[in-house]
C-alpha cells in the first residue's frame, strides 16, 4: 500500500493517536517531581500521596475492559471522545481538590479516560492498517511513550516551581482538549465490523489463540522486563554500581533514548522486513543481554559490560512492542476493541507483578532486578516459541 506518510490524511490520524498514547504516560510522570509540594498543601503523608500513583494503574486496568468491548458494539470514535472528555474534567479536578481523599478518587477517574487513547488508538490502528504496517505504526507510537518519561518530569519539575502543582494538571486537561478536537476532526467512526458484545466466549477466544497469545504474551514479558529496571535501577546504578544521584539520571535518560532510538530503527526495517521476522531476532538478542547482566558477578564482568547489556535490554522493547503487539491484533479486526483491551491487561498486569518481585526479592537478594529481568527475557522466548511454527 505504499509508504503509510505518503497519505496527508492517514498521517494525520497517526499522529492522533500517538498523541493519544502519550496521555497515560505524560499522567504518570509529570507530577512526580511534585509529590513534597502536594504533601505540604494538602497535608497529606508520602504513602498517601504515593497511593494516588497506584489508583491511577488501577483506573488503567479497570478502563481497559471499558473501552474495549463498547468500541466494538458502538464504533472507536464516540467512546474514544467521551473517554477524553472523563479526563478533561477529571484532570481539572485534580487541579481544584481540597484533601488527598478527593485526589485519590479523581486520579481514578483521570486514568479511566486516559485508558481510552490507549485502548481505542490501538483498535483503530488494527482497523486502518494492514498488519505490515501496523508494526510500523506502533513503532511510531513508541516514540511519543518513550519520550514520555523523558521530558515529563522536566516539565513537571518547571511547571510546579513557577506555577504550583495543581497547574500541572490544568496543563493536562489543555492538552487533552487539543488532542480531543484532533481526534473529533480525524478519526474515522470505525468499528470491529461485527459488532461483537462483550461476551465469556470472546475472552476464551482469545485466551485460546495461539497467534494471540502468543504475541501478546512475548511482548508483555519484556514490557515487564522494563518495569523491573524502573524499579530497581536506582538500587543497580547507585547502591551498586556506586554512581551519584546525578549520573543515575543521565544514564537512565540514556536507555529511555536507546529505547526511542530502536523504534525508529524498527520502523526502517520494517521496510523490508515483517514484523515476524524482527521480532524473531531481536527477542535472542534481548536474551542474552539479560543473561549477561544477571552473571555479572559470577563472571567478574567490568561495570561498562553491565551498563551496555542492561541499554540493550531496555531499548530492545523498541523493536518488541511494536512487533508483538501488531502480531496479537493482526487476526482480530471483527474484535479488535476487546482484544486490545485484554493485551493491555496482559501488559499492566504483568508490569505490575514484575515490579512488585523486584521489591520482594529484594529483602533476599541486591541483584532483585537482575534476576527479574532475566526471568522476563527467556520466557519470552518460551512464549515466542509457541507461536514460531503457526506464525514465524
Amino acid at each position: 500500500m505504499g509508504d503509510i506518510w505518503n497519505d496527508k490524511k492517514r498521517r494525520r490520524v497517526i499522529l492522533t493517536i500517538a498523541a493519544l498514547a502519550s496521555l497515560g504516560p505524560l499522567s504518570i510522570d509529570a507530577y512526580l517531581p511534585a509529590f513534597p509540594m502536594v504533601e505540604q498543601d494538602l497535608q497529606a503523608g508520602s504513602g498517601a500521596v504515593a497511593a494516588t500513583l497506584a489508583t491511577f494503574f488501577a483506573g488503567l486496568c479497570l478502563g481497559q475492559f471499558i473501552y474495549g468491548p463498547i468500541s466494538d458494539r458502538v464504533g472507536r470514535r464516540q467512546p474514544l471522545l467521551i473517554g477524553l472528555g472523563v479526563y478533561i474534567l477529571a484532570s481539572l479536578g485534580c487541579a481544584f481538590v481540597p484533601n488527598v481523599e478527593s485526589l485519590l478518587v479523581l486520579r481514578f477517574i483521570q486514568a479511566l479516560g486516559s485508558c481510552a487513547g490507549m485502548v481505542v488508538g490501538r483498535a483503530l490502528i488494527r482497523d486502518l492498517f494492514t498488519p505490515q504496517e501496523t508494526a510500523r505504526v506502533f513503532s511510531l507510537v513508541m516514540l511519543c511513550m518513550g519520550l514520555a518519561p523523558v521530558l515529563a518530569p522536566l516539565l513537571g519539575q518547571g511547571v510546579s516551581e513557577y506555577l504550583g502543582w495543581r497547574a500541572i494538571f490544568v496543563l493536562s486537561a489543555l492538552f487533552a482538549a487539543v488532542v480531543m478536537r484532533a481526534a473529533a476532526l480525524v478519526v474515522p467512526s470505525t468499528s470491529g465490523l461485527s459488532g461483537t458484545r462483550w461476551q465469556p466466549r470472546v475472552l476464551l477466544e482469545l485466551l485460546t489463540h495461539r497467534g494471540f497469545m502468543g504475541f501478546a504474551v512475548t511482548g508483555a514479558l519484556i514490557q515487564a522486563g522494563l518495569f523491573a529496571y524502573i524499579t530497581g535501577s536506582p538500587n543497580f546504578f547507585i547502591d551498586q554500581l556506586g554512581f551519584t544521584s546525578r549520573e543515575y539520571t543521565l544514564l537512565f535518560g540514556m536507555n529511555a533514548l536507546g529505547l526511542i532510538g530502536a523504534s525508529q530503527l524498527n520502523n526502517w526495517l520494517l521496510k523490508t522486513r515483517s514484523y515476524s521476522e524482527v521480532l524473531q531476532a531481536v527477542i535472542p538478542v534481548s536474551t542474552v543481554a539479560a543473561v549477561l547482566l544477571a552473571a555479572r558477578n559470577e563472571l567478574a564482568l567490568p561495570d561498562a559490560v553491565s551498563i551496555a547489556a542492561l541499554f540493550v535490554f531496555v531499548a530492545s522493547l523498541g523493536l518488541v512492542f511494536p512487533n508483538s503487539t501488531a502480531g496479537a491484533l493482526a487476526e482480530q479486526s471483527r474484535r479488535a476493541g476487546t482484544a486490545s483491551a485484554f493485551l493491555g491487561l496482559i501488559q499492566y498486569g504483568g508490569a505490575a507483578l514484575a515490579s512488585g518481585a523486584v521489591g520482594r526479592l529484594h529483602s533476599f537478594t541486591p541483584h532483585s532486578m537482575e534476576l527479574v529481568i532475566l526471568a522476563c527475557a527467556i520466557s519470552s522466548m518460551v512464549a515466542l516459541s509457541r507461536v514460531r511454527a503457526v506464525r514465524l
